[in-house]
């Protein structure tokens, strides 16, 4: 029977050979060691083959016995002795071609599936993009989560590439514009060429204050979090085009702004972490062009010095989740205070 046990041990030497010998004097067979260096110590894993008569409770209490401290025992199958290195990168393969999910992947690698163990205080979460997570009794260690997020970033980069590869940025959209659904006109305008990206500028302040009066109360709402009549004020559109240490892009159709993003440092104290908003006129969500926006501002962050974007969204707008998903990133997802808090490495982008 295979078990696999956790523990943390003081970072001194000779502590783990006392593990070991413990195991050895008990009949206990070490097939498999990893080591998790914490910030106060060190946490093992090891993969023991043990014989019918030892159970759970019995190898917790000889690794407690040998000092072991946050003993977890838990079976286990062969695969935990496979080579994790390798592991890692077969599951970059098979997710990066489109065969299994980056979720599945995870579940399998870290062993988060049954059979876990079954007296637990909670669960320790490792959150993933789209609005997926995975869960575990026994707690992840920093390096595991070091490198469940190497591998999304690995993923992301693929993807990316794939989809720079199929997409342009500068072009998106439809070449018929579809009729407004916000407020004012109703009846369906005329063709126009495809919406295009481009870097925003002062003389855009017109027709971004235009821009924000054609989209609906929800749009708004989503964008800035908070009630919005559709009327802004020309300084605030002003700020828009020209942030202050940032950079914004608009997205344009004829002489008509029909969507905007803005990348700017979220304050002082971080400024390699920069926040990023995007608002799409309703007519032409849905189109490509909010996805566009992302990747052209995540750029634009990376090229002012940002290691990473973050947007702020409220709790089930899913349509920020998708955007970034297609957009090819990998994100770290975390919620607090009523707001979902998305974060994007835009180093590997």
């Amino acid at each position: 029977m295979l078990y696999r046990v956790r523990t943390t041990i003081k970072d001194r030497p000779g502590v783990l050979a006392s593990l070991a010998r413990s195991c050895g004097d008990a009949g206990i067979n070490i097939l498999s060691l990893q080591l998790f260096p914490t910030h106060d110590g060190v946490t093992d894993e090891l993969v023991v083959s043990v014989g019918p008569t030892w159970s759970e409770v019995r190898v917790h209490n000889l690794v407690v016995a040998a000092g072991g401290e946050q003993v977890s025992v838990t079976r286990c199958t062969a695969r935990s002795l496979h080579d994790a290195p390798t592991s890692y990168l077969q599951a970059a393969t098979r997710v990066a071609t489109g065969r299994t999910r980056l979720a599945d992947e995870l579940t399998r690698l870290l062993e988060t599936d049954p059979p876990d163990v079954a007296d637990y205080a909670g669960h320790d979460v490792i959150a993933l993009a789209g609005d997926r997570a995975i869960a575990r009794a026994v707690p992840f260690t920093p390096a595991e989560r070091a490198r469940a997020e190497a591998l999304g970033d690995l993923v992301g980069v693929v993807a990316a590439a794939a989809t720079r590869r199929r997409t342009p940025v500068t072009a998106v959209g439809t070449p018929n514009r579809p009729a407004r659904t916000g407020s004012g006109s109703d009846a369906a305008l005329p063709a126009y060429e495809d919406p295009h990206v481009r870097v925003a500028v002062p003389e855009d302040t017109p027709a971004l204050v235009e821009l924000h009066s054609r989209c609906s109360e929800e749009t708004l709402y989503r964008r800035y979090q908070a009630p919005m009549t559709g009327v802004i004020h020309r300084r605030m559109a002003r700020r828009l085009a020209t942030p202050v240490d940032g950079a914004a892009l608009v997205a344009e159709v004829g002489a008509e702004l029909v969507a905007h993003a803005v990348a700017a440092p979220l304050d002082e104290e971080t400024p390699r972490t920069w926040e990023v908003g995007v608002i799409v006129e309703d007519a032409w969500q849905r189109r490509g062009i909010g996805t566009a926006l992302v990747r052209g501002a995540a750029r634009l962050a990376r090229e002012g010095g940002a290691d990473e974007i973050v947007v702020v969204s409220q709790p089930g707008n899913d349509a920020i989740l998708r955007t970034i998903g297609r957009a090819g990133f990998v994100a770290r997802i975390a919620r607090a205070d009523n707001t979902v808090r998305i974060t994007v490495d835009v180093r590997l982008c």
